[in-house]
């Protein structure tokens, strides 16, 4: 298949018209995101099934894609969409993508496993056989490679033939309308900003902190976040989360001790040193009924046989319905329901993905399971909980 490479403004304008009003889209992105906060567009690919256009966005007004995109009368297509989601989030933030399909989704429900390449899907699914040399260029140096570009062009061009593929599979087996659901299921995922004074609870070992740490674990977290979002760069180049628990451990009362803190770049003991040890200050001196709660403790051993239990269920399940084991539950979402049950008994709040599809196949057989282990849930929530000390 033929492609170009545009850089001019009405050819693009053109080519939007055209993608417009194509059912399906072949889609795909070259990013950078090495020494950003944000991931930066270097490339945009797109198929529509006649040509392979490559879109610049460093030199074009690429807005108007943002309306095709948005659009659910068209499909579009991709492999391993997230990063690429994300980045056409960002860059049309009031037109988000609709309708897409994920053919590494696709593959996993076929039992190609959760994580498939693209190159080693075409030489499995199709035998065709593609380089993936360009993997780690520099897609932002202009001009690009003739290499660079036919990577590219071949990340977009065989899209179409592999989804085809899939699909067929997919209906065969009676399992699209589910996949379609997980695909659709990323962009709900991917839609909410996150909670700036909730960014610590991602901290797993935070539970052994005290309230006051966890008060200063909140408020380098809500910190390292605006730092990074305002000068443009990676959180971890302003604190690495080790960087932060140990600050967090050891609370430093002086730049001294606070350049003894494991790998706090000297750039940021520098900068930021005495903001840092305000911010030891002023979680020592808050109140603590101000101070966040004690974040819940791990389950004990003991659980291990729950967690079994409702594995076994689940591939039970996973076998009578075709689906493979880790397609129709993910280690995450078992934890979350786990956890969930245990914290708040019925008013827990599900996993998006145990609902939907899953809910009445899976997610009720799993719940009775839990009801069924109500006694030794009702301990563990007081263990979690330091209800018993």
């Amino acid at each position: 298949m033929s492609w170009e490479l545009l850089t001019e403004q009405q050819l693009f304008q053109q080519r939007v018209r055209d993608w417009a009003a194509a059912g399906r889209l072949a889609l795909d992105t070259e990013f950078i995101r090495v020494d950003t906060f944000n991931p930066r567009a270097a490339l945009i690919q797109v198929n529509d099934g006649s040509q392979v256009t490559l879109a610049d966005p460093l030199t074009l007004d690429i807005s108007e894609l943002g309306n095709v995109l948005c659009n659910p009368e068209t499909l579009k297509i991709f492999h391993a969409c997230s990063e690429d989601i994300e980045v056409f989030n960002l860059l049309f933030p009031k037109q988000r993508i609709t309708r897409v399909f994920d053919t590494q989704i696709g593959l996993a429900f076929l039992g190609y496993g959760n994580q498939v390449g693209y190159q080693k899907a075409l030489q499995e699914c199709l035998n065709i056989s593609i380089s993936k040399a360009e993997t780690r260029s520099d897609w932002l140096m202009r001009p690009l490679t003739p290499d660079q570009l036919q990577y590219a062009a071949f990340d977009v061009e065989y899209l179409f033939p592999l989804y085809d593929f899939i699909r067929e599979r997919l209906e065969q087996r009676q399992l699209l309308d589910w996949c379609e659901a997980d695909c659709a299921l990323i962009l709900e995922e991917m839609g909410a900003p996150p909670v700036l004074r909730d960014l610590y609870l991602s901290f797993s070992n935070a539970w052994k902190f005290t309230r006051q740490q966890l008060a200063l674990l909140q408020m380098l977290t809500i910190w390292r976040e605006g730092a990074a979002r305002i000068h443009n760069i990676p959180r971890t180049f302003v604190l690495k989360n080790h960087t932060l628990l140990d600050i967090v451990e050891r609370q430093p009362h002086s730049l001294p001790a606070l350049s003894r803190i494991q790998d706090l770049h000297p750039r940021t003991y520098q900068k930021h040193g005495p903001m840092i040890l305000q911010l030891v200050k002023q979680a020592e001196e808050k109140p603590l009924a101000q101070c966040p709660p004690l974040m819940p403790l791990p389950l004990p051993r003991a659980a291990k046989s729950l967690y079994d239990r409702l594995r076994q269920v689940s591939e039970a399940i996973a076998v009578k319905h075709q689906v493979p084991a880790e397609v129709l539950l993910r280690k995450k979402w078992l934890d979350a329901l786990v956890l969930g049950y245990v914290d708040d008994g019925e008013s827990a709040v599900l996993p998006s993905a145990l609902k939907g599809w899953r809910h009445d196949i899976l997610t009720l057989p799993l719940l009775e399971v839990l009801d069924d282990e109500s006694a030794s849930v009702a301990n563990w929530r007081r263990y979690r909980h330091r209800e018993d000390s």
